[in-house]
């Protein structure tokens, strides 16, 4: 059995190291669910029962770090919050860091058409959902461009943006079920 070295941000090794990945924004996804379901069946808990209690901890232990790892890279606003960490970034500082009065703007006047908006009239529902999908999509683009840059700051920001238009867009997709 093959043990990671000493813990790195969240886990054994990177996440991408841990997949064999190069660390990037822009990853194959269906390569990170092929390798994760190799990992697994190579260090699943269940493989080890009749080994000793330490071998049987460690495969625990790593079982966990390839679920966290394939949990934060196979959600895009994650990776870029992990790519971000990777670079020495806070991001509980980074979440805390006011944004711009425009956005906060424009994500107020969101809110409210989500609030008012009919359930029976799917239309606005529609509407909203286009809308949120490109500014998701302009901050993806923006996250990508800082990051190739190497402006952490600016990708920084762009993450942030994410993660409000990622809670809107998932209160949207609640309030459309019901």
């Amino acid at each position: 059995m093959v043990v990671p070295a000493e813990k790195e941000p969240q886990s054994a090794r990177g996440y991408f190291e841990l997949f064999q990945l190069e660390p990037c924004f822009d990853l194959d996804v269906e390569v990170l669910g092929q390798r994760f379901r190799t990992l697994q069946r190579e260090f699943h808990p269940d493989r080890y029962a009749g080994r000793p209690a330490s071998e049987q901890r460690v495969a625990a232990q790593l079982s966990a770090d390839i679920n966290a790892a394939f949990d934060a890279l196979r959600d895009p606003v994650r990776r870029a919050g992990y790519l971000l960490e990777r670079q020495g970034l806070d991001l509980t500082k980074l979440e805390r860091t006011p944004v711009a009065g425009d956005f906060l703007i424009q994500q107020m006047q969101l809110r409210e058409r989500l609030e008012d908006a009919d359930p029976v009239r799917r239309d606005a529902f529609s509407e909203l959902q286009r809308e949120i999908g490109l500014l998701l999509d302009t901050e993806f683009s923006r996250f990508r461009r800082a990051m190739a840059d190497n402006q952490h700051t600016e990708a920084g920001i762009a993450w942030v943006h994410l993660l409000y238009l990622e809670k809107l867009r998932l209160e949207l997709a609640r309030k459309e079920a019901t």
